[in-house]
């Protein structure tokens, strides 16, 4: 019994990283209410889950706010720039949706496609932003970059997203509250561990 608690034990590692990323997650949702705060809470969870991945000691939310108020003023841009390609994205796919054209249906594909490249875009965004320091301009170009040299990387994050966002969806009223605890940071933590073996690439060629 004694070595089913030990922290050690890859069960008990197992649930402690459970809670983690649901504390985390919480803690996002919560910062990235007033929309405009959507960056940096994005940017802090991005600081969190590098450093889970990477097995340092984590304080989760000590180490979330401190991120945040590094990241505030930068991920406002950011955040709000990703908030509005959502908006236009949901307003073009809505008034599509229904149309029997194959050439509207051609659209959707195409519209769908690139909204989800430019999340994962997004996503690196964020990531860079919270480990490195830069311009806005600067983050998102590198972002692109990253996400067009490391394509298989991007196709599994885009993966990742995907099938979570078909899993809410399936979980019809169970959704809100997996969203609460791991709507971001379940897929986050995945991105984060293909994230963290690029940035360390980078790290090491410079």
């Amino acid at each position: 019994m004694d070595r089913f608690f030990d922290s050690e034990n890859p069960v008990m590692k197992f649930l402690s990283r459970l809670v983690d990323l649901a504390v985390l997650n919480i803690v996002t949702v919560v910062y990235s209410i007033p929309l405009v705060t959507f960056g940096g809470a994005m940017a802090a969870m991005n600081y969190v889950l590098l450093h889970l991945v990477r097995g340092d000691e984590t304080y989760v939310i000590r180490m979330f706010r401190k991120s945040f108020g590094d990241n505030f003023r930068q991920g406002v841009p950011e955040g709000l720039l990703v908030i509005l390609i959502a908006v236009i994205t949901a307003v073009d796919m809505w008034a599509l949706h229904g149309s029997e054209s194959r050439l509207l249906t051609v659209m959707m594909i195409i519209i769908t496609i690139a909204a989800v490249f430019i999340f994962v875009t997004a996503v690196y965004m964020f990531a860079l932003q919270s480990r490195y320091e830069n311009t806005v301009k600067g983050t998102i170009m590198n972002a692109f970059r990253l996400s067009v040299a490391n394509l298989p990387a991007t196709a599994v994050m885009a993966a990742a997203w995907t099938a979570w966002a078909f899993v809410l969806v399936y979980l019809h009223k169970a959704a809100a509250l997996a969203f609460l605890l791991y709507g971001f940071t379940l897929p986050g933590y995945i991105c984060a561990m293909l994230m963290d073996r690029i940035f360390e690439k980078l790290e090491k060629e410079e």
